[in-house]
């Protein structure tokens, strides 16, 4: 599962943690759209890192 951490250096869980008391999975369709944005937001985030590192670095190649 991807993962970030916050501004605290603490690790973004896309849905509540129960310190893995429950059940892996998702218990509701609420959940698993929750999830599914907090992941769709993860990639799009890491995607425009990657686009700025290459901008930075990649162009000295070139």
């Amino acid at each position: 599962m991807p993962m970030e951490v916050d501004n605290r250096n603490e690790i973004k869980f896309y849905l509540p943690f129960d310190g893995f008391n429950s059940k892996p999975g998702f218990n509701n369709k609420a959940e698993y759209l929750l999830y599914k944005q907090g992941v769709t937001e993860f990639v799009a985030r890491r995607n425009r890192r990657i686009e700025q590192y290459a901008n930075q670095h990649l162009n000295l190649l070139g």
